[in-house]
């Protein structure tokens, strides 16, 4: 502990940076909180209020309108429709002044992030509405005490998997017999109908063309037959005459031909014949699924089963939703120390799954190593030296550190808590003119020298993500002599920081693949 007064005139500085600090930031709450004077207290009934605690916000389309004031368990229902439900609770939630709720407002429990958190979503309702039958309604404005009727609670995981574990088996015994009717019964319909139409195509064509042949002759005899009846008559006679001389002529041919039209008529019979049995087994199937029966039929009747599959579906799409708004920042930083002559590189990520907090993860070349002290006491033989002495040896290891702390930012300042290069630590950061101008310190590695590791650096952003750093590392501890590293040290570097839409993809899907084959 040698030479205390630099270290203690930067302690000094320190505690009125932290004490001024802290004055502002009460000063900026307590404004917020006298601007935030409610003036609507309101409750709602929720079979779930996990995650809902004191002061969590309350949002109307995104913008915080008030806080919720107190929570309690009900063990009688607070209204005839209720009484179903064993338990329930109770959530008061204080409105700022200005807002106004009528009695068709909905309340819904949002998720606010992966760790658990929720907020309340309002939607006000309206003064007026028409329903479903042209009827006009008027609400009415909700006062303090009032009830929020109408409630929407967030999908958990364990809702989600529930639900998709009822679904999954119906959905798969569907699918069982969806094959099993394309495989067997409709294959064979479709076979017995093509097999039918290919033995009687010539049948069928010779008939079609007969047909044409006397349409087109009843046309001709219809037309004419007010004009000639005698001739017709005649003609009559002439076609008679002719039969007669061709079955006088050929009895042998018109015996063969009455037999292949026989024929012809029978192999079309065979086939109406199957044709029909197919559209019986097809109204058979029509009919259960029409009544309900079997898998296909549950899901075409039952309602509350596609509502089902309707809502594992909007869960599921809510949930992917709030894994798509997790942000991640990377950051490049280099510091040039004067004393030292090293430079000192960071690569950070920073993992935001809300624009108040983050994950800080850094990875740490440090050239002037990591500083060990140990002592040890020796007895000498020697008469002529001091029967005890202390050695101390200093160990310096050159190896990567790295940092991973959690972040919580409340309004211009943020505080850091976990572990810093290596070591236990906590760091505060000030913000000022929009994020552009940065004031970070950080107290860490408490074991390796006579006072903790204090390093204080300002950020400036003089272009868009470049930044311009400076500061001073270790203020607490003067430089050693023994050249073995550490100690005050001054320094100046530039930084880049951006947000990396790639990382995060990676960090979502690459992550869901690893843990999916980690399970196989």
């Amino acid at each position: 502990m040698r030479n205390l007064g630099p270290a203690i005139k930067v302690s000094i500085t320190f505690l009125g940076a932290v004490a001024l600090g802290y004055w502002a930031f009460m000063m900026l709450v307590k404004g917020r909180c006298a601007g935030e004077e409610s003036e609507l207290t309101l409750h709602a009934f929720f079979h779930d209020a996990t995650g809902l605690v004191e002061k969590s916000r309350v949002q109307i389309a995104g913008l915080n309108v008030g806080h919720i004031a107190s929570r309690e368990l009900n063990v009688q229902p607070p209204r005839a429709e209720l009484v179903r439900d064993k338990r329930f609770a109770k959530i008061t939630v204080a409105l700022n002044k200005g807002v106004t709720l009528y009695t068709t407002a909905v309340v819904i429990k949002r998720s606010a992030s992966l760790l658990g958190e929720f907020y309340l979503e309002i939607d006000p309702g309206t003064a007026e509405w028409v329903d479903e039958r042209g009827k006009r309604h008027v609400g009415e404005k909700l006062k303090t005490g009032d009830e929020i009727r109408l409630v929407k609670e967030a999908a958990t995981t364990d809702n989600l998997i529930r639900q998709v574990s009822d679904v999954v088996p119906v959905l798969r015994n569907i699918a069982e017999d969806i094959r099993t009717f394309t495989k067997g019964l409709l294959h064979d319909i479709s076979k017995n109908i093509n097999e039918g139409l290919n033995e009687n195509r010539e049948s069928i064509k010779s008939m079609l063309k007969n047909l044409d042949g006397i349409t087109a002759d009843v046309r001709g005899v219809t037309k004419g037959a007010g004009k000639d009846v005698e001739k017709i008559v005649d003609d009559i006679k002439a076609i008679t005459g002719s039969i007669r001389g061709i079955v006088g002529r050929s009895d042998k041919d018109v015996e063969d031909t009455t037999k292949k039209v026989k024929t012809s008529i029978d192999k079309l019979s065979d086939a109406i014949d199957k044709l029909d049995v197919a559209l019986g087994n097809v109204s058979d199937i029509t009919g259960s699924i029409k009544d309900g029966k079997g898998n296909l039929g549950r899901l075409v009747k039952d309602e509350s089963l596609v509502d089902n599959v309707e809502g594992v579906v909007r869960d599921a799409g809510g949930f992917i939703k709030s894994l798509t708004q997790l942000q991640t920042i990377v950051g490049l930083r280099s510091e040039y120390n004067f004393q030292a002559n090293t430079i000192k590189t960071y690569l950070s990520v920073e993992i935001r799954p809300r624009p108040d907090k983050y994950y800080l993860i850094e990875l740490i070349d440090d050239p002037r190593g990591a500083r060990n002290v140990t002592q040890r006491t020796v007895r000498s033989d020697d008469p002529t030296k001091p029967l005890l002495t202390r050695e101390e040896t200093i160990e310096v290891s050159d190896a990567f550190r790295f940092t991973f702390q959690f972040a919580k930012r409340i309004s211009l300042a943020t505080f850091r808590f976990g572990i810093k290069e290596s070591t236990g630590g906590i760091g505060l950061d000030l913000h000022f003119f929009k994020d552009r101008l940065n004031l970070q310190q950080d107290l860490f590695d408490f074991a390796a020298n006579a006072w903790p590791r204090y390093k204080v650096m300002a950020t400036w952003e003089f272009f868009r993500r470049l930044y311009v750093v400076g500061g001073i590392d270790d203020a607490f501890n003067e430089r050693p002599q023994d050249g073995t590293g550490g100690g005050r040290d001054f320094f100046i570097g530039a930084q880049l920081r951006f947000n990396d839409e790639d990382l995060k993809s990676l960090l979502l899907f690459g992550g869901s693949a690893i843990g999916s084959a980690g399970k196989k």
